[in-house]
């Protein structure tokens, strides 16, 4: 396709999506647009469709079609509720290739890295190719979601890897300098849900370089899938994790039930709403009592911890399980909100909300507090859309996206509630959008509750046709994504999930840089990761001798709380009481 061409069809779609904004597909799998495009014109069209229209990127998707593969870059277009998908063609099988849209858009590196490890296709102009998701010692040529993959031969044990340890391939080589102290944070722990490596470069107190590398325990989800019928892939998802135990199952069911063109009962929206808040609000106060244990506020973490006890025992009441709830399946839910527990429910949720609004006060009233957390691991607004990040972390740096509201699903479109912003992108900034998000979690819950229809919890469903469908749900970390596809068969062919911290953990390239050692952990736990993985850390100096290990910045980050409360003139804290 020669230029003019190209531009034809760049206002073609532009003719498309402006359609779309005049409300011409609004409704159901109208707001679902895929365009495609050969390989060769795939960075032209992504180009103009992230900085001209522009829409925000969501994630990609590899998928081996047999004739050839194909990569699908999702898009959101918030202002009118529409995800749109454009497939780019490879049909090289021998040597796939495609352009590299990272260098303009940060968000993409990671996924383009993944894609390169699953389907072995080569990302032109990639600034860091490194392995990200497979081991360093995974077999050369072995790409585990080619359809003709197979099983690597095993090896013996003392067996050097089949690709070199090098300095390109390995993070904890790659950013080392003999000359400057390095801080490894991760990854193994035994309580860690997702294991992740994170290598800060220092130079005295202030982090001027950042490394990350996921996937040390890759349980291959996405491929078990593919070995599941529809109906068992929920259970599946919902142990990706234990606090979005209900947003991954939302996600996907949605994406079928796309396919499918199924719409649930009524009552099945508002019971899906009802769990979905639940578990906002158990995995805010989580977050809020953890960072106030970061910074030396162990009373804020008792606070939290015991305030959140009620909403799982809630939880417990509704599914029988206080996380991992397997209460969703595709066409409805597997449990419904019995009339005798709505009563109880009203009077918890009233009582949460009380101790939320003296926490959320006692937080925005402290002036130690706000001297702790305010310019602290600043991400501003033109990082948070350049690494696509979402949730709180977007919110909290003044970009106002939220599916619930921008792709309304479940019932959160007859519910009145507001999207929680505030602009300055610093760490203070996202604990006062968790900790009022927890209000309005309340505030839904408490009208869903009292508006929940009758009739039943779930509609039949005898198969799902060939298709394929996006869904997302907001989960408290962020917009969950899940892309699916059918080919009429009871399983599917590809199934793709994106949790919200695979794009917000990125974003540390810009919050962490020129920040201090004792402001990493907050800034690492910002963002809220699975906690667990910033548990190990160690200062190493060139000789190889541990300078700091994770109690000791730990300390460091106490000292630092301490300091500011001496130097306002407050009760002075002893280090004993932190």
């Amino acid at each position: 396709m020669n230029q003019e061409e190209l531009n034809s069809k760049l206002s073609e779609i532009k003719d498309k999506l402006f359609a779309v904004e005049s409300g011409k597909s609004r409704a159901g799998s109208d707001n679902r647009i895929y365009l495609s495009c050969e390989s060769e014109n795939s960075y032209a069209v992504n180009k103009f469709l992230f900085e001209d229209v522009p829409l925000r990127f969501v994630t990609a998707t590899g998928v081996d079609s047999d004739d050839c593969f194909e990569v699908l870059y999702h898009y959101a277009y918030d202002q009118t509720s529409c995800v749109i998908t454009l497939k780019a063609f490879i049909r090289d099988r021998e040597k796939p290739s495609i352009e590299s849209i990272a260098p303009f858009l940060p968000a993409a590196e990671w996924i383009e890295r993944e894609i390169h490890d699953i389907l072995g296709i080569e990302f032109n102009n990639h600034p860091d190719m490194r392995r990200l998701i497979l081991a360093d010692d995974w077999p050369e040529g072995v790409y585990p979601l080619r359809k003709d993959a197979k099983k690597p031969a095993d090896r013996l044990d003392g067996e050097p890897p089949t690709r070199p340890m090098v300095q390109s391939q390995s993070p904890a080589r790659r950013t080392v300098q003999l000359s400057k102290p390095v801080l490894p944070v991760g990854p193994f722990h035994p309580l860690q849900e997702e294991m992740e490596f994170f290598q800060l470069t220092v130079d005295g107190e202030i982090v001027t370089d950042i490394d990350m590398r996921i996937s040390y325990n890759h349980r291959g989800i996405e491929k078990i899938s593919e070995s599941l019928q529809f109906d068992q892939v929920p259970l599946l998802v919902s142990r990706i994790c234990g606090i979005c135990s209900a947003s991954h199952p939302l996600a996907y069911v949605q994406a079928v039930e796309e396919i499918a063109d199924i719409t649930p009962p009524e009552r099945a929206l508002y019971v899906r709403t009802i769990i979905a808040e639940l578990e906002r609000i158990h995995s805010h106060l989580l977050w809020v009592g953890l960072a106030g244990h970061f910074i030396g506020y162990d009373t804020v973490f008792m606070w939290a911890w015991k305030y959140r006890e009620p909403v799982l025992d809630l939880l417990e009441e509704i599914t029988g399980n206080r996380n991992n709830y397997g209460n969703l399946k595709v066409g409805g839910c597997r449990e419904d909100v019995g009339d005798e527990l709505q009563p109880k429910m009203l009077i918890e949720l009233d009582k949460i909300e009380k101790k939320t609004e003296m926490l959320t006060k006692a937080v925005l009233d402290d002036p130690i507090i706000h001297a702790r957390l305010k310019g602290v691991g600043v991400l501003s607004k033109e990082d948070a859309i350049q690494f696509a990040v979402t949730g709180p972390t977007a919110r909290g740096s003044g970009v106002a996206i939220d599916v619930r509201r921008d792709d309304p699903y479940a019932a959160y479109a007859d519910l009145d509630w507001n999207v929680i912003t505030q602009p300055e992108g610093d760490v203070f900034a996202k604990a006062v959008v968790r900790l009022l998000e927890v209000l309005e979690a309340v505030k839904i819950t408490k009208q869903a509750v009292k508006k929940l229809p009758g009739g039943p919890i779930a509609t039949e469903v005898k198969e799902i046709p060939p298709g394929e469908g996006c869904g997302h749900a907001e989960a408290p970390r962020g917009e969950t994504f899940h892309y699916v596809r059918s080919d009429g068969g009871n399983r599917p062919v590809r199934h793709k999930v994106r949790a919200p911290s695979y794009v917000n953990v990125p974003s540390f390239k810009a919050s962490c840089i020129g920040g201090h050692i004792p402001d990493v952990t907050i800034t690492l736990a910002a963002v809220d990761p699975c906690y667990s993985c910033t548990e190990r850390m160690a200062v190493v100096d060139r000789d190889g001798s541990v300078l700091h290990n994770y109690d000791a910045l730990l300390k460091l980050s106490r000292e630092k709380t301490a300091r500011i409360s001496k130097e306002l003139g407050a009760p002075e804290l002893k280090m004993e009481d932190l």
